[in-house]
């Protein structure tokens, strides 16, 4: 099973007033052509697909393309979540006319984790797709008033997504938050009150074989070596001068 991880794409996003339009035109062409090329079983996008909740109609159009481009020119699932940049709704909007065998779009919360099951000579591969989502969403979705910290709803996400997993299944859980230990950048929005703790603990994965995260724009490892940030594929500060930057191709055996 091979598949292709990315994130953060921040689609209509400006750099001190430049618009990086075309700039995001050239890194998902990368994204679609090294889909091709390794000829991927899924293509993972780990949230921030969009700058902001509503963002403008090119980016929309843009992303809209990308996502013809790889259902027409490749044979990848899709397997995309909403991060904290992210309208959840419009995110879960474009899951409405998706191939199911497919596709896995995650916007929203909720308290039910169906994976999207693929299979290779080996057997099943499980994807779980958890959607970035404030406590008070969670709260509602779950009926626990006592999530009150992004762990807590994370915490809470996992254990539905544990729940749905079909035995002996290879399990890859997509996520967007802090990883306790992990290397963050200016860029990146808090996703905790003022004061409050936004980081999560690796132990929250134990038994998933590879954790594809989005939020932190470094790409790097956090916690173990299969706990990873694809990194955004652009630097949006000053502090990712220089960086090299990524997308990780992931093979399970």
């Amino acid at each position: 099973m091979r598949f292709l991880h990315t994130a953060d794409l921040h689609l209509g996003r400006q750099f001190n007033g430049l618009s990086l339009e075309a700039d995001h035109a050239a890194i998902l062409d990368q994204i679609a052509a090294a889909a091709l090329a390794h000829e991927v079983d899924a293509l993972v996008i780990a949230g921030d697909v969009f700058d902001r909740a509503a963002p403008p109609a090119s980016a929309v159009r843009q992303f809209n393309a990308f996502l013809t481009r790889i259902r027409a020119e490749t044979g990848a699932a899709v397997v995309m979540i909403a991060g904290n940049h992210d309208s959840g709704d419009r995110i879960e909007a474009m899951s409405v006319m998706t191939d199911t065998a497919r596709a896995l779009i995650r916007g929203t919360v909720a308290a039910e984790e169906p994976p999207l099951i693929l299979a290779d000579a080996a057997g099943p591969v499980a994807f779980s797709a958890l959607p970035f989502a404030w406590e008070y969403a969670a709260r509602e979705a779950f009926g626990d008033e006592t999530l009150t910290s992004p762990e807590d709803v994370l915490r809470a996400q996992i254990g539905a997504a544990r729940a749905a997993l079909p035995e002996g299944a290879r399990w890859v859980v997509v996520a967007h938050g802090t990883v306790a230990g992990a290397s963050v950048s200016e860029a990146e929005r808090p996703l905790a009150r003022i004061g409050g703790v936004e980081t999560v603990g690796a132990e929250l994965f134990d038994g998933a074989h590879y954790v594809a995260l989005g939020h932190l724009h470094r790409p790097q490892s956090a916690g173990r070596p299969e706990i990873r940030y694809a990194g955004a594929p652009l630097a949006f500060g000053f502090d990712e001068a220089g960086e090299e930057k990524s997308m990780n191709l992931v093979e399970i055996d």
